[in-house]
């Protein structure tokens, strides 16, 4: 198998855990907005009917889809940095994902910014992967699980043994799923 745009967990078998995961907990989320989806958007993985799929990352193959599933479904993915891209959805009718968290600054912006924090605080329920390997994540991601407006459901631990990446820093990941404290069970 070969490696997609030079990072090896994209491309392995085992890496599909964390999208059925995020799929899983992002099933009572009208909509669905994905940053950093790089080559493998979560669209594919979602076995809900949202209303719409926004993904956004520089290195998404665009696409414009008016179903999912079956069902009516505004699907875009935008080749862009999410700071490129303008979020109007009302608070609490999406969930958030940031799979492979990895954002990098955005000319002189920092990626910690006011429209991530605006997209975080607003949203229904937010999904974090990481690996502890990768020092920009671990400097940034805890700003994200400390949101005040948050708290968190779980956080999973996993080892990804896919000969692509078992030998690199990127097989250890951490899953956090947060949900909005605004949120009614």
């Amino acid at each position: 198998m070969h490696h997609q745009g030079g990072i090896p967990h994209l491309s392995g078998v085992g890496s599909d855990a964390r999208q059925v995961l995020a799929a899983h907990y992002l099933r009572n989320c009208e909509h669905v907005v994905e940053i950093g989806g790089h080559e493998r958007p979560i669209t594919s993985f979602l076995t809900h009917h949202p209303r719409s799929v926004t993904s956004v990352d520089p290195k998404t193959p665009a696409l414009e889809a008016s179903t999912l599933n079956g069902k009516p479904c505004r699907v875009r993915h935008l080749a862009r940095k999410f700071q490129q891209v303008e979020f109007d959805f009302v608070p609490q009718s999406y969930g958030l994902v940031l799979l492979g968290y990895s954002l990098k600054p955005f000319g002189t912006r920092d990626p910690l910014g006011d429209v991530l924090f605006s997209l975080i605080d607003n949203a229904k329920m937010v999904i974090v992967d990481y690996t502890p390997g990768l020092d920009r994540a671990v400097s940034q991601v805890p700003a994200i699980l400390e949101r005040p407006v948050l708290r968190t459901l779980c956080m999973l631990e996993l080892r990804l043994f896919d000969p692509e990446i078992a030998d690199t820093p990127f097989a250890e990941r951490r899953f956090h799923v947060l949900e909005s404290i605004h949120v009614s069970n």
